[in-house]
């Protein structure tokens, strides 16, 4: 979508809003009006037009969009949404005289020189130079200069006030929706949200001070519903719901330093690490009646909750976290060298990682698609930028990659992006980044005292793999280099933006590479082919990622014997998605935690981690 703008933007309550549309630029006079289309996740849901022949300008020889707005009423739905305005055909409607698709159909007639009758000579020259310069100044007006400039949303408008019925009902759990409570409904009420709020059961003297708190306040108030909004109000600021808190105990045996965790401790786990939400009605329930640890119940569990569409958390959180692509929302680059990278481009390589990683989760493919999945989820102007043909409309739909140098998340435009600087790409850092996420064995920092690579001179004098030939002569860097570099070679013929390349400057690419232990490649379906091959140590990259999200910790030396296990017995599961979860979930550390050795029988309150349970 040509003069467009895309932007993330989190609506608060279902309702009417209004988008208000601020334009800029120029276009030539008598063209036709220009339509203003609106997108809300990627489904067009308004299109308008503007004419601005008919709004107030100072320019009578050109269209002058400055400042001038337009606005659409549509209804949202609450929650985050990508909004996008375009200003589509943006070369049809042109006077006729510029030989464009559907031209105007308004009168267009050549502009004269009219001077005043009677002027003299010196105000005649002066005239007609400004008359000179105007014309040349019309000829530089862009025919697709008017722009998107700012975008407003306002609202909520037209709201439905008040909670709804299922909201009702989940709260006034006594049954009496409509009022006519009895004394036993507040007492009902606080046990069964305090429950859900603590993910837990409760025992009546704890949940006695909110139920009093919230009679106090019924009384004062001479309201029921004032009470309960009290009580209600105590709850969610309880560290209790605001935290997710397993309690210290003993160790089961002097050997052990650990113990099992309570069945809703585990419930509540395994919703986070999932769903990165609190237990659902079915997973409560069977951490209630005690046979959510056997295994085929817990199985069923799992598989039901990867289906569920919260799952996608795993994709925009696990996701986000191990492939880094969150880092796109703050990337710049240098708009010289890569015009073409504008936020469109930027949230459509966000998409597309997105896409594919709920792929794999929802779909129960094989993690080995992390590195050599012939596929992707591409839209047309995504599609455009790798040189894919086909590929039509905003919308995203899976796209076969045979036959093109692409395939796994390493030649995806958001890992190519974010593992490269703003002026140039970096085999050093897409060496480390496929060394740290791909075979989990990340190379130390370097020394405080070695100097940057001087790139002033890469694809004029020299190239990039010169300059880094000679960077490694230090000693003390070709240690690490010789381990990182290889790797990042590879990806050499992909640009700081992931486009495809086959020269740097004017030096063609040459994206071979020779890892530490001989294997010789050249081109990412050779370096993809290697890292395929190398099936464990990815296995054990993937398993020590998704142990860490899981456990919300970082892993320790003890945990590197889970890691090996879990890595060892995928290939029963033939590496699917579902059968790492499962290994994880079964795993002594998800389902047990070590004892404080400070406080061996303490009681009190540890967090396990700071994820907030709203």
């Amino acid at each position: 979508m040509p003069n467009a703008f895309h932007a993330m933007h989190r609506i608060p309550v279902d309702g009417e809003y209004v988008v208000k549309v601020v334009l800029g630029g120029l276009r030539p006079k008598s063209s036709q009006p220009v339509a203003i289309t609106l997108w809300v996740d990627e489904k067009l849901v308004h299109t308008g037009a503007h004419d601005q022949e008919g709004a107030a300008s100072f320019a009578d020889d050109r269209q002058d969009f400055g400042g001038q707005a337009v606005q659409m009423k549509i209804r949202l739905t609450a929650g985050d949404h990508w909004i996008s305005v375009a200003i589509p055909r943006i070369y049809e409607g042109l006077p006729a005289r510029f030989d464009g698709p559907n031209p105007s159909t308004r009168p267009d007639p050549p502009r004269e020189f009219k001077p005043p009758a009677n002027a003299p000579p010196e105000r005649l020259e002066q005239l007609r130079k400004r008359f000179d310069d105007a014309t040349v100044e019309l000829a530089k007006i862009p025919l697709n200069g008017v722009r998107v400039n700012v975008v407003e949303i306002g609202g909520p408008y037209s709201y439905s006030k008040g909670p709804s019925r299922a909201s009702l009902e989940k709260v006034y759990t006594c049954g009496h929706l409509n009022g006519q409570h009895q004394r036993t409904c507040m007492p009902r009420i606080m046990t069964d949200m305090a429950r859900r709020a603590f993910r837990r059961p409760v025992t009546t003297r704890e949940v006695e001070r909110y139920i009093a708190l919230a009679e106090r306040a019924q009384k004062e108030e001479q309201s029921f519903d004032e009470g309960l909004a009290v009580g209600i109000q105590a709850l969610l600021v309880s560290p209790d719901f605001l935290f997710r808190i397993e309690r210290d105990r003993a160790a089961a045996s002097s050997s052990s330093p650990g113990y099992r965790l309570t069945a809703h401790e585990l419930a509540t786990r395994l919703s986070y690490f999932l769903w990165a939400s609190m237990p659902d009605t079915e997973l409560r329930r069977a951490a209630d009646s005690g046979t959510l640890r056997d295994p085929q119940i817990l199985a069923y569990q799992v598989r039901r909750m990867l289906r569920d569409p919260k799952a996608h958390a795993l994709a925009e959180n696990f996701g986000g976290q191990w492939l880094q692509f969150r880092a796109l929302e703050s990337l710049t680059r240098d708009r010289d060298k890569f015009p073409e990278f504008e936020d469109y481009l930027r949230l459509s390589m966000r998409r597309e990682t997105e896409l594919f990683v709920d792929s794999i989760v929802r779909n129960d493919r094989s993690v080995l698609d992390f590195i050599n999945g012939r596929y992707s989820f591409l839209n047309e102007r995504l599609a455009r930028h790798y040189s894919i043909p086909n590929v039509t409309g905003p919308e995203f739909r899976q796209v076969d990659l045979t036959g093109t140098p692409r395939g796994g998340v390493l030649t995806q435009g958001s890992i190519l992006s974010v593992s490269s600087y703003a002026t140039r790409t970096s085999p050093v850092l897409r060496g480390k980044w496929v060394l740290d996420n791909l075979l989990n064995a990340p190379p130390p920092e370097p020394p405080a005292d070695v100097p940057n690579l001087d790139d002033s001179n890469i694809g004029t004098s020299a190239s990039m793999r010169e300059q880094l030939e000679e960077h490694r002569k230090n000693t003390i860097c070709a240690s690490c280099h010789r381990r990182m570099d290889p790797l990042g070679f590879g990806l050499e013929n992909f640009d700081a933006v992931g486009a495809w390349r086959d020269k740097e400057g004017k030096f063609p690419i040459d994206a071979s590479g020779q890892l530490p232990d001989g294997r010789r490649f050249t081109g990412p379906d050779e370096l993809r082919n290697i890292l395929s091959a190398d099936r464990e140590a990815f296995a054990r990259a993937i398993t020590s990622k998704l142990l860490t999200y899981a456990l919300g910790r970082g892993l320790e030396r003890y945990d590197q014997r889970t890691v090996k296990l879990i890595a060892s017995r995928l290939p029963k599961y033939d590496y699917k998605f579902s059968g790492l979860v499962l290994e994880i979930v079964n795993s002594l550390p998800f389902q047990s935690r070590r004892s404080s050795t400070d406080v061996p029988t303490a009681t009190r309150p540890t967090a396990a981690n700071s994820s907030s349970s709203q």
